[in-house]
């Protein structure tokens, strides 16, 4: 250890010295030295790393050398900005629940071999990364953050994990009220999850912006009484303040909830449910969403968002919903719908929008659907162009409400129906569509 007697001398004879100063003078070259002089670097906190391996023991010290055995020992020892680094191996947590109030990483070796079971909650509120680990078997949600009133909770980092055999992953629930910002949730895999209710992902109350979940797979989600979604951002109560949120590249293949009311519960399942300002949701991936009222693929209610190069297969609903939703009623606008694909023959719409929307490039065919574009235009305006639109009822292309809409370029194409209906709009150009009845 270097010794630090010369700082303390240097230090006496340059007191001495402003000592004989004028006071101003003094003030002004004791600011100075403060200011040049540095903090001995053998003063500062470094972040440890805790290990945790399933040969170790918890009256070890959790070096790499001489690991605890348990994740909740190296949890307990991580102070602010430390990592608990977990060996690969099967974890049983035991109904382990903690609120963690310090920023923190938890990193396994390897997401497939690194395996933490029959855990409960862990919330937090500070940053947390979560890299590598498998949760399986929890009976309650795995991981929620929290932000109470006048709070941030800045930075959630899950990356490269595996969540099974649970009915909710990350759930804020309802008791944020504060800032949640910068959250990244990026390839990992959601599977087998059922339940009374299950979301996988729900970022649902808090003010909530800057949040991308990007790049997750999405397998066999059934609920048995409530709602069932892969993606939920955003709530009504929160539309207002939840802004600039990704989702993409996602893919999501069998979610599935009931299809009647079940105690007063109503049956909806989505895909993706997002609500706010700027959203961008983009070439996700939905299939075989089972068919009930309120079932969609993707839902939004949003304004100045977008819905882009998503594909849709073999997903239905009735009642009032549709594979894509954008919804809001008259508060929905600046939105685009663009070069999104529906296929499959389950029943129900293709497209229901509310408000200003532009709808283009759009490729739809649903051989035993209703309405394969209905929109309520609420007055706002609305563009639907360069189409492929082929339902069985209803209509192909179906306008209420619009003023001074655009109807171009589309291929309208209904067996049972009309091709392109307009009602209660005022003054609405149509021209150059090809359209068709009947099953030729």
């Amino acid at each position: 250890m270097p010794s630090h007697a010369g700082h303390k001398v240097n230090v006496m004879r340059i007191q001495l010295k402003i000592q004989r100063r004028p006071a101003l003078i003094r003030r002004s070259l004791l600011t100075a030295i403060l200011v040049v002089v540095p903090l001995p670097a053998s003063l500062a906190v470094a972040a440890t790393t805790h290990y945790v391996a399933p040969h170790g023991s918890d009256t070890n010290p959790g070096t790499e050398e001489a690991p605890f055995k348990t994740v909740q020992e190296g949890i307990n020892h991580a102070g602010a900005g430390d990592t608990v680094y977990i060996k690969a191996g099967t974890y049983d947590l035991s109904e382990f629940s903690r609120t963690i109030d310090r920023p923190l990483s938890l990193i396994g070796e390897d997401k497939k071999s690194t395996v933490l079971t029959n855990g409960s909650t862990l919330s937090f509120s500070q940053s947390l990364t979560v890299r590598n680990i498998t949760f399986r078997n929890y009976g309650r949600t795995v991981l929620k953050p929290l932000a109470e009133e006048g709070e941030r909770l800045d930075g959630v980092f899950i990356e490269h994990c595996i969540f099974e055999n649970l009915s909710s992953a990350i759930n804020t629930g309802k008791d944020p009220k504060g800032v949640i910002t910068n959250v990244r949730i990026s390839d990992c895999e959601f599977r087998n999850m059922e339940g009374a209710g299950v979301a996988a992902i729900a970022f649902v109350y808090g003010l909530m912006s800057n949040v991308q979940i990007t790049d997750n797979t999405f397998q066999n989600l059934k609920s048995t009484r409530k709602g069932c979604s892969a993606i939920v951002v955003g709530s009504n109560a929160t539309r207002a303040t939840t802004k600039d949120t990704v989702i993409s590249g996602n893919e999501m293949d069998t979610i599935a909830g009931p299809t009647t009311e079940v105690d007063g519960a109503g049956p909806e399942v989505h895909g993706i449910l997002a609500y706010g300002t700027n959203l961008k949701i983009v070439k996700n991936t939905v299939k075989n969403l089972n068919a009930a009222r309120d079932h969609e693929a993707i839902y939004m209610k949003a304004i100045n968002s977008t819905i882009a190069e998503n594909v849709v297969h073999n997903c239905g609903s009735g009642g009032g919903g549709a594979d894509i939703s954008s919804k809001g009623g008259e508060l929905s606008d600046g939105n685009v719908i663009t070069g999104n694909r529906i296929t499959g023959d389950q029943p129900g719409r293709g497209m229901l929008i509310n408000g200003g929307t532009v709808i283009k490039d759009n490729y739809i065919k649903k051989t035993n659907g209703f309405n394969g574009i209905d929109v309520y235009a609420y007055g706002k305006p609305v563009t639907i162009s360069g189409n492929y639109i082929e339902t069985k009822t209803g209509s192909a292309i179906r306008l209420d409400g619009g003023k001074d809409a655009v109807i171009s370029d589309n291929a309208a194409i209904c067996y049972e129906g009309t091709t392109i209906k307009v009602r209660n709009s005022t003054g609405t150009q149509s021209g150059q569509n090809t359209e068709r009845k009947g099953y030729q």
